[in-house]
C-alpha cells in the first residue's frame, strides 16, 4: 500500500469507525477499508483546495462513467468493483454518493429538511446500505434501517462542523431552521450573533438525527451478533458526538468536537451491555414512512 492510499484509510482517518471496526472479523474489516478508501477517495476530490472545481467535477463525472460500465484503470475503483461483485451491490448505490459529492462543488444552502435528509442518503446513507450489503443483509426494512444510521451519521457531522464547511461556501442547515434570512457565508463567519443564534437552533437537526438513530437501533439488533457489536458501537458513540454538542450548549464555533479514547472504551462497554438485554427503542413510524416515501426512487 502505498502512501497515498494509507491516507485513506478508517485507522489514518476516522478514528472513531475505525474503533468500532475491530470488532468485526478480519475479512469483514478488510472489505469494509476497501468501501471506506473509495468513500473517502471520492470526498477528498470535493473537498481539496488544490483542484480546480472544473477538474474536480470532470473527475467525479468520470468516475460515474466507470461505475456505470464497471471498468476503470483507478485502483481504488478496481477494489470497489470486487466488493460489488461480492456483494452484489447495485452501481446505482455509489453513483449516488458520487452524484452526493458532486453536488458540493457548487455553493451548498438547502432550503429545507428534505434537501438535508436526500443529501445525507447520497453521501452516508448510502455508505450504510452498502454495509448492510457487506454484511448480507437482505430484508428490506433492514436496510432501511441502515440508511437511517447513515444519515444520522452524516446530520451529526453536519452539527459538528458548521463552521469548517461556512469557510468552504457550504450551508448544510437547512433555511426553514434558521433564525434568520440568509444573505452570505461570510457574514455569519463574521457575526457573533448569528453564530448564537444558529448555535441555539442545532438541536433541531440533532433531534431528528436521533430519530434516525433511534429506528436504526431497531435493525442493528435483529443483526447476528457478529455484527451487532460494531455497528452498535459505531453508532452510540457517533450519537455522543452529539450529545457532547448539546453539553457544550452548541458551542461548535473553534474547537472541533470528539470522543476521546477513554469515552470510547466506557460507552463501548455500555453499549455491550445494552446489547446482551436486546432492548428495543420506540420506534418513529411516521419518520421512516416519509424517509421511504422521499428515498424510494433512489433505493428501490
Amino acid at each position: 500500500m502505498n502512501q497515498k492510499e494509507k491516507k485513506l484509510t478508517l485507522k489514518s482517518r476516522a478514528k472513531t469507525f475505525y474503533f468500532a471496526s475491530l470488532f468485526f472479523g478480519s475479512e469483514l474489516r478488510h472489505d469494509i477499508n476497501i468501501l471506506y478508501k473509495f468513500c473517502r477517495y471520492i470526498d477528498d476530490i470535493g473537498d481539496e483546495k488544490k483542484i480546480t472545481q472544473s477538474r474536480a467535477k470532470k473527475e467525479l463525472l468520470q468516475i460515474i462513467k466507470d461505475l456505470k460500465s464497471i471498468k476503470s484503470n483507478n485502483k481504488i475503483l478496481i477494489n470497489l468493483f470486487y466488493l460489488m461483485k461480492k456483494y452484489n451491490i447495485e452501481p446505482s448505490i455509489p453513483v449516488s454518493l458520487v452524484e452526493g459529492v458532486k453536488e458540493d462543488l457548487k455553493k451548498v444552502n438547502f432550503k429545507n429538511t428534505n434537501d438535508l435528509i436526500i443529501y445525507s442518503y447520497k453521501v452516508a446513507g448510502t455508505v450504510g446500505l452498502m454495509m448492510c450489503k457487506i454484511m448480507k443483509v437482505k430484508q428490506k426494512k433492514l436496510l432501511l434501517k441502515g440508511i437511517q444510521l447513515g444519515i444520522a451519521m452524516q446530520i451529526t457531522n453536519i452539527a459538528r462542523d458548521i463552521e469548517e464547511d461556512l469557510l468552504r461556501e457550504r450551508l448544510y442547515f437547512p433555511q426553514n431552521l434558521l433564525p434568520f434570512n440568509f444573505t452570505s457565508y461570510k457574514k455569519i463567519i463574521a457575526t457573533r450573533s448569528l453564530k448564537i443564534k444558529i448555535s441555539k437552533n442545532i438541536y433541531k437537526i440533532l433531534e431528528m438525527s436521533d430519530t434516525f438513530y433511534q429506528n436504526a437501533w431497531n435493525g442493528i439488533i435483529e443483526l447476528p451478533i457478529k455484527h451487532r457489536i460494531p455497528i452498535a458501537i459505531a453508532s452510540d458513540l457517533y450519537q455522543l458526538i452529539g450529545k457532547k454538542i448539546e453539553k457544550s450548549r452548541f458551542n461548535v464555533w473553534g474547537n472541533r468536537v470528539y470522543i476521546t479514547k477513554f469515552e470510547k472504551f466506557i460507552f463501548s462497554i455500555k453499549t455491550i451491555i445494552k446489547i446482551m438485554f436486546n432492548k428495543k427503542k420506540s420506534h418513529n413510524k411516521k419518520a421512516e414512512k416519509k424517509l421511504n416515501l422521499l428515498l424510494r426512487k433512489y433505493y428501490y
